[in-house]
């Protein structure tokens, strides 16, 4: 049972500065590799009809991706959760696609929600004496339908419109 509960909410306030170390390569080094291959993986990922037709390898780009991704996702989980984790890639890109129209405004909404929603859920552990990944995950989901009421005001007037 306490490994079950491990692997599903992580030691988050335990974590000691050789895994915060060793989490910064990683991701550093992912957030490298990701940086130098944008251009294929955006195409891959927006047109793939026109990385066919570029004669792109699509197989490889996307190991390349998925590997990348499963280096972050496995190195992440023991420290900080299944539950955490997924909250952390699902919601901010979420909030990013309901509440920006291009991939760079996206990648900003995402963070900056990602950002907020971290401090907003810590904050409420702290304050009320909660788990701190669960307090963390519950604020995600809190997220999503405060960026739906928020595209709903942005964009409803727009979509109302024949």
């Amino acid at each position: 049972g306490e490994e079950l509960k491990a692997l599903l909410v992580g030691h988050l306030l335990f974590v000691e500065w050789h895994e915060i170390a060793k989490m910064a390569a990683l991701y550093g080094l992912v957030g490298l590799i990701h940086w130098v291959a944008r251009t294929p993986l955006l195409l891959i990922s927006q047109t793939p009809e026109a990385a066919f037709a570029r004669g792109l390898r699509v197989p490889w780009w996307d190991f390349l991706f998925y590997a990348t991704f499963g280096f972050v996702v496995t190195s992440s989980v023991e420290m900080a959760g299944v539950l955490l984790v997924f909250s952390f890639l699902i919601v901010p890109a979420i909030c990013g696609v309901l509440l920006a129209e291009t991939v760079g405004r996206r990648l900003a909404v995402g963070w900056i929600a990602g950002t907020l929603t971290s401090v907003a859920g810590v904050a409420a552990s702290y304050l009320w004496d909660l788990p701190t990944g669960a307090a963390v995950v519950c604020t995600f989901g809190a997220c999503l339908p405060v960026c739906a009421l928020l595209r709903a005001a942005r964009f409803g007037e727009a979509s109302a419109k024949p």
